[in-house]
Parts: C-alpha cells; structure tokens; sequence
C-alpha cells in the first residue's frame, strides 16, 4: 500500500476507537454498550470488502495505540497479498451463494447454508459457519437491511464544553479584491454545549486550505475538541484533514447526508449573522 493509502486506514481506525482513547472517562457499562454498538453496525472500510469490525479487532487497535504511545502511525495495516478477497470462502461456493440468495432474497442465512447443503452446492468436506456467510453477503451488498428506525429527533446537547464542535460555511457577500468583485464565505465554529464561537472568519474561498486556516485559528483560541462535527463538503472530506484531526485526537465526524437538522446550532449562528450584519 502507499503511504497515502496507510493513513486512510489508520484514520479509519482511529476514528472507530476514538470513544476508548479519547480521554472521555466511560463507566464499563458505557464501555460495553459502545463496543456492542460499533460490533453491530455496518462499516465502510478502505481498500475492504468487509463490512463488519469484530471485537477482537477493535481491541487489539486500542492496545497497540496506547503501547504506541498514541501515534496514529501505530494504526498503519499491516501487509497482505490477499486483501480484498474471502479467504474463507472458496470462489465457487461464493458464486453459489451469490445466485442463491438472489433466488431467495428473504431467507435467513442459517436457511441458506441449510438449503446449500440440501442441493449439494458445497465441495466435500466443506463447511459454512453463519457469520462467514453473513459477511460475504454483506460484502456483496445482498443483506436484507434491518427496518428503517424512527430517528430520534428531541434536541441534543453535548456535556461538556469542547466536547463538540460544529462547524460549517456560508456564503458571504461580494467583496473587492484588487479592484475585482469577489465572493466572501464565512468559516466559523461553534461549541455544542455553550454556544461559544471558538472562531468565525470570512475567507476569499471554502476550500481545504481556508479550512485548515480557520481550524487552526479555533484550535489556538480554545484548544482542542473531542469531536468536530461537519458535513460532506469537499474540504470536510479532504485526506489532509483526517490526518490531522487524528493525530489531534479529534474524532472527525460527517453528517448524514440530507440531515440539515443535525447543524441546527451552526445554522442558527449563520441566520443571526444574516439577519444583524448582512
């Protein structure tokens, strides 16, 4: 892998264990419920097929951060010539389970071995554990997913200050720049928990650099924040960023794509700032 390619991993690793290493003290019923939660959900993972993290996994990255001395290169992969690939699931039987489940899409999995079996679909000797079939089948996106849930929307507040940050961009109003029109955007942060703005600038454009720029200006102002909260914007997504929010200890998280109420602290700010100022 390339060094870029390590560090994405190694961010996404971070940004699972972050709760356990973070520095927020969790009781161990805290601790339990976290790692059941991070077991059960569905992961995108660089340069992986899989999509589920087993406890054992989360585990042995929070140790060798913390023997690491937290050093984010701790969390770098180690190599494997066959990455990507099932090795617990010969290519045949995979093809079989594929065109099986695509005849049987709501059978359960513990029905699906059953019925491979019955229909002599395995080599000899071969057999199907449910969680490896479980796995590819995720892998392969046939999983049925789990019922939509009603979303809990009651008003939520971090507890502690610095405990959150969000933070977006607005567009700003024209200015002159060497004689030209040029358009403004306003970068600004916002302490979840006591409204405080840690910082707010309007910069010549909303890319990564002017980002960063911003970032650093909040970061000098009131430390560090546990987690910082943005949305999918292209300077939000940038490799350097997650980088540095890991190496910072920060959990850098994205929000749901067409959530505006999840920004509702950042968005209020921006309205303020129209209606007084713009």
């Amino acid at each position: 892998m390339t060094e870029n390619e390590k560090q994405r991993v190694a961010i996404f690793r971070f940004s699972v264990i972050h709760e356990f290493v973070g520095g927020a003290a969790l009781s161990r019923a805290e601790k339990r419920r976290l790692m059941k939660q991070k077991c059960a959900r569905k992961w995108d993972i660089p340069f992986s097929d899989r999509t589920r993290i087993s406890r054992s996994a989360i585990l042995r990255w929070i140790r060798i951060y913390k023997d690491s001395g937290e050093r984010l290169e701790s969390l770098y992969p180690k190599g494997r010539s066959d990455i990507g690939k099932s090795r617990a699931i010969d290519k045949e039987t995979g093809l079989n389970l594929i065109h099986l489940r695509q005849e049987m899409p709501e059978a359960t999995v513990p029905v699906l071995i059953r019925t491979m079996d019955k229909r002599r679909l395995l080599l000899p000797d071969k057999e199907l554990k449910p969680t490896t079939v479980y796995r590819f089948l995720h892998a392969q996106n046939l999983m049925k997913p789990p019922e939509d849930q009603k979303q809990d929307r009651r008003k939520f507040e971090a507890e502690l200050p610095n405990d959150i940050w969000q933070s977006d961009v607005m567009h700003g109003p024209m200015v002159s720049v060497e004689e030209r029109q040029r358009k403004s955007y306003l970068i600004a942060f916002i302490d979840d928990h006591s409204r405080l703005i840690p910082h707010a600038a309007f910069y010549p454009g909303e890319n990564s650099d002017c980002f960063l720029s911003a970032l650093k200006g909040a970061l000098m102002r009131r430390g560090v924040p546990r987690k910082l909260y943005v949305d999918n914007g292209a300077a939000f997504r940038s490799n350097h960023l997650s980088y540095i929010a890991a190496a910072l200890q920060i959990n850098l998280v994205h929000t749901r794509p067409r959530s505006p109420e999840s920004k509702g602290k950042i968005e209020r700010f921006f309205r303020t700032v129209r209606s007084s100022f713009l």
